[in-house]
């Protein structure tokens, strides 16, 4: 025993010996730094290789490289672009460049995505440029980056105007969104219609499933980042577009010529105010428009040190006014919107050494109004958000890099407040507010082992405490209020959750056009959105982990395969499994308004989801695109609800399926369709009914009665498959002009063959037929549209 355990202890001594002397002995390699730019000066995100070395260049453009002195030919690719190659005789520290063309007026083959998923250790994540979502149909002519990632496997939406995405069985409130590492907690306008990104100020949008970087939590299912532009730093220039719904307009150029930029971009809807010239008479002030402004200031201080400023402020506007008689009068009046502003400052501090550090502040407001006659209710919630965050990057070889970091964020929750008059008589009811500290600390490793084997482990550590002021109710063991309350003092400790959040993330080359990939993520989510159905205005909850609701947890493992067919065509199959616990569900008929217990309307249950994904895309030629589907399955098992039995969550899918295709005619004609099928959502319907006597009216000498539904099985209905097919076209009338202006026009079609997709159903009662029928809401018809697009 004595012999075996110090021969173990020789083989670990001699493991580290290998490992510090390795590293030493790589610690010899000469750092290569490849900036890449596009002829306006803006970092481009694109694949670099150098020899048997490969990267991925940051949001600036930049990459660096690790490597040992001696000939290289360094090759640059990035979706939309002309690649570029350099050789070079690497002796000590170099920096290169790239200025790399366009390729989208050139009939040369073009890639749709800039790396090779093979060779990267992330998984289960996509990147959409700018550039491949302008190709895509739209709706009513609105480019939409987040719907366009809902063409991918495993992403889904919730439908026509579906508020929400839904990542591997997870709910629309646990998706980490992001707007240049902003936090966004409500993404959408029209009531999901729309995202509030802009088509005219994104660069690009990407999407993590799985295998989730320890930088990243605070949401359970996924990592939405988007990425908004740089402006100008060569010239003034202008864009903007006229739709029939809506219009943009963005500025860019140089504060200080190749040094710093800005670039401000706004949008709004008209659809107000072109029915008010329409019908002005029967509009009246009645309708509905949103809009929204992105701003972004670039500074580039010297070679290594940049600093930026991002701001973001967009609101969605309805109002509805009726006069039934002198003496009856209706109103609805609803506003919500985001504001987001932040400052970052990158530094390279040494060749081995760069940070980033940033201050973030967003507020989501949302306010509701309903007047009839003198009684009106006023409904408001918000969340506010105070950030700062800190990341690291070490580079002691081109085999190892290490990351660490910290954020640190203060939370205000606006739950909900509501008046009521009648008459001379006013009650006014306020819900008090809520305050969070959540915090996190990470380190992580990415180590390729060898050419082959890559390892990416990281460890997370997260924070939450509620805090007072707060005033709490006391309820008994029967869920009764006792009448008596806790009273906490100004930053006083109500409760507190900290969690370690592991993640593991393995990739194996099998050859050059063949790997395999396996992660294990664990993340935490210390925020719910409470929503209710049975609103009839939006009334979005932000609430947060207290000492009644838990933080929800969820560990997904994700095993995937990936190939290069050929040079044009790459196919992967990813499977998942994910668990959730302290999923949060409300009781039936649930009070959520103007609640200020609203913790004791919520049950807590688990959640299952697995699945399979596939996907096959064509990356090079005039005709590119790709085939997208997923099999899946979503559960979810309350104590209280479906007899404790497990019950398929809303959003289950069993099969989902997109088609994506762009087609490059010539110069001047581009053409590109898209096919969505999916199973039809879970929904819970009656089973039966039954009539209740409630009385006697002895007005009329009549009974009184009321139906009450009868139910089965939780989402044991499903609505009708859902499928599309939508096409667009886009002219450039002179694509080979050296003009300063220029313009295309953009021709699309929504929902080609006019296919009525459920929205919603509701049962109907015929009383002249004595029957009961479910009946389907449809939203959109066919849609047509066309925008001109133009640059100067």
């Amino acid at each position: 025993m004595v012999n075996r355990r110090k021969t173990i202890r020789i083989r670990l001594w001699n493991f580290l010996f290998l490992l510090v002397v390795g590293q030493n002995a790589r610690g010899q390699s000469k750092l290569l730094s490849v900036h890449v730019t596009d002829s306006q000066h803006q970092g481009i995100g694109a694949h670099i290789v150098a020899g048997a070395f490969a990267g991925i260049t940051d949001s600036t453009g930049t990459a660096l490289l690790h490597l040992s002195p001696g000939r290289y030919l360094v090759t640059v690719s990035a979706l939309g672009y002309a690649g570029s190659s350099q050789g070079i005789v690497l002796k000590g520290d170099t920096t290169i460049a790239f200025v790399l063309q366009k390729s989208s007026n050139q009939l040369k083959p073009i890639t749709i995505e800039a790396d090779r998923i093979l060779q990267l250790n992330q998984m289960s994540s996509h990147l959409l440029s700018i550039e491949q979502m302008k190709k895509l149909p739209t709706l009513m002519g609105e480019i939409d980056p987040l719907k366009s990632i809902t063409l991918l496997p495993g992403v889904k939406n919730a439908g026509d105007a579906g508020n929400g995405i839904y990542v591997r069985g997870g709910g629309p409130d646990e998706n980490l969104v992001l707007m240049d590492g902003i936090t966004v907690y409500n993404p959408t306008h029209l009531l999901g219609a729309f995202s509030i990104f802009n088509g005219d100020a994104v660069k690009n949008i990407s999407v993590i499933k799985g295998g989730i970087p320890a930088e990243y939590g605070g949401r359970l299912s996924s990592v939405i980042s988007v990425t908004s532009r740089e402006g100008n730093k060569d010239s003034l220039k202008f864009n903007g577009s006229i739709g029939l719904i809506s219009s943009r307009l963005t500025v860019e150029g140089p504060l200080q010529k190749g040094k710093s930029s800005f670039i401000i971009s706004a949008r709004r809807t008209y659809i107000d105010q072109l029915a008010r010239w329409i019908a002005p008479d029967s509009i009246g002030n009645n309708g509905y428009y949103f809009y929204d402004v992105n701003a972004k200031l670039n500074f580039e201080l010297n070679a290594a040190n940049s600093i930026s400023f991002n701001f973001y402020t967009g609101k969605d506007n309805f109002n509805y006014d009726k006069n039934e008689s002198t003496d009856r009068y209706r109103h609805f009046k609803a506003n919500w919107g985001n504001t987001l502003a932040g400052a970052t400052w990158k530094s390279q501090i040494s060749r081995k050494i760069q940070q980033e550090f940033s201050i973030f502040h967003n507020s989501f407001e949302l306010g509701s109004s309903i007047s009839y006659n003198t009684d009106g209710v006023l409904f408001s919630s918000g969340l506010l958000d105070y950030q700062v965050k800190n990341d690291w990057m070490y580079l002691p070889s081109n085999r190892l890099k290490l990351k660490a970091g910290w954020q640190g964020t203060w939370h205000q929750f606006k739950p909900g407040a509501g008046s009521t008059s009648a008459g001379e008589q006013e009650f006014i009811s306020k819900i008090n507010k809520q305050y969070g500290r959540e915090a996190a600390a990470y380190l992580s490793a990415d180590w390729d082992i060898n050419n082959r084997f890559n390892i990416l482990a990281g460890l997370r550590v997260s924070y939450f405490d509620q805090v007072g002021p707060k005033t709490e109710v006391v309820y008994g063991k029967d869920g009764v209020p006792t009448g008596k309350t806790i009273a906490y003092k100004k930053g006083q400790r109500i409760a507190k959750y900290m969690y370690p959040e592991p993640r593991l993330a393995m990739r194996y080359l099998l050859d050059r056009e063949t790997s395999i990939k396996l992660s294990y993520t664990r993340t935490v989510q210390y925020l719910h959105l409470a929503t209710t159905s049975a609103a009839t205005f939006p009334s979005d909850l932000w609430v947060p982990v207290s000492r009644l609701i838990k933080p929800g947890v969820a560990d997904q493992i994700a095993v995937g395969f990936f190939k290069d067919l050929s040079k044009s065509y790459e196919f992967s199959a990813e499977a998942y499994y994910k668990q959730m616990d302290n999923e949060l569900e409300f009781m039936p008929g649930a009070q959520l308004l103007l609640n200020q217990n609203i913790e004791n309307e919520m049950i807590f249950g688990t959640g299952k989801a697995y699945g399979l994904e596939l996907l096959l895309k064509k990356k090079t030629g005039p005709l590119t695109g790709w085939i997208g589907y997923t099999l899946s399955r979503t559960e979810r098992t309350f104590a209280e609800l479906n007899g404790g039995k497990p019950f398929p969550y809303r959003y289950d899918r069993t099969h989902d399926l997109s088609v994506v295709a762009n087609y490059e005619l010539s110069e001047k004609w581009t053409f590109s369709g898209l096919f969505v099928f999916s199973t039809g959502n879970a929904l819970t319907m009656p089973n039966g009914r039954f009539v209740y006597n409630l009385g006697f009216n002895f007005s009329n000498d009549s009974p009184i009665y009321t139906n009450i539904n009868r139910y089965g099985k939780v989402n044991d209905y499903r609505m009708p498959a859902y499928h599309r097919l939508d096409l667009s076209a886009t002219f450039t009338p002179n694509p080979e002009s050296t003009r300063r202006f220029k313009s295309h026009w953009i021709l699309s079609v929504y929902n080609v063959y006019n296919r009525s997709n459920p929205y919603f159903i509701y049962i109907d009662v015929d009383e002249n037929k004595k029957t009961i029928q479910g009946k389907q809401v449809t939203l959109f018809p066919i849609l047509p549209s066309i925008s001109w697009n133009f640059n100067f």
